[in-house]
């Protein structure tokens, strides 16, 4: 497993494997996740039950429960595999650019639009999978502004103390959900844009884009 791998599954709800017995197959953990998305579509996080997942994905409730306990942790990692949760492809061309990816990324909700809208629903009346989901995308977006913080530090910016990466991250997040509204669409590039320019890499280079 390389770095980056390393850093998509230390977010993740799933339980660690056993430290004795036999190992678990990663090749089930897809066919659980790809189950619980096809329900999740189908029925919303409120018909969703861990019985059924299970028999949709073809293992027994014992290995389900290894790997997952609760629904709302199951739910929460099978939605970090859609595109609002992805590393992005930076391109490395400027922290201004690799930025503005991250924020496309994280703004874009048109994977399994059904399933995102379902869940957006179901997370305004279920508190445990509110805190679960918006736990999830705070530490992805907070992991991923560390990286470019340091390599703005690097490039010669003064670096970030931990409560400035809090805030950035919280800030990024807010202007996120703010910009996304409750029904959870996409937010446009040109709004993006001017967020990262005016507001998210002020906060970390202290300068504005350029021109």
């Amino acid at each position: 497993m390389n770095a980056m791998d390393d850093q998509a599954h230390s977010h993740q709800r799933r339980l660690p494997p056993a430290d004795r017995g036999r190992a678990q197959d990663r090749s089930r953990d897809d066919l659980i996740i790809g189950a619980a998305l096809g329900l999740l579509g189908e029925k919303g996080y409120h018909g969703l039950t861990m019985t059924d997942v299970a028999a949709r994905a073809g293992v027994s409730k014992a290995t389900l429960y290894r790997r997952w306990t609760a629904k709302a942790d199951l739910v929460a990692d099978a939605v970090a595999t859609l595109s609002p949760m992805a590393t992005p492809c930076y391109p490395g061309t400027s922290l201004r650019d690799d930025l503005l990816a991250l924020m496309v990324q994280a703004g874009h909700c048109d994977d399994r639009p059904e399933i995102v809208t379902a869940t957006m629903e179901m997370a305004r009346s279920h508190p445990d999978l509110y805190r679960t989901l918006s736990e999830r995308f705070r530490l992805f977006v907070r992991a991923e502004l560390d990286n470019l913080a340091r390599r703005a530090a690097d490039a010669g910016h003064a670096p970030l103390s931990e409560a400035e990466l809090d805030a950035l991250s919280d800030t990024a997040v807010a202007l996120l959900a703010h910009n996304a509204g409750p029904a959870g669409v996409s937010v446009p590039r040109e709004r993006l844009i001017s967020l990262v320019d005016h507001v998210l890499l002020v906060l970390l280079t202290r300068a504005r884009a350029a021109g």
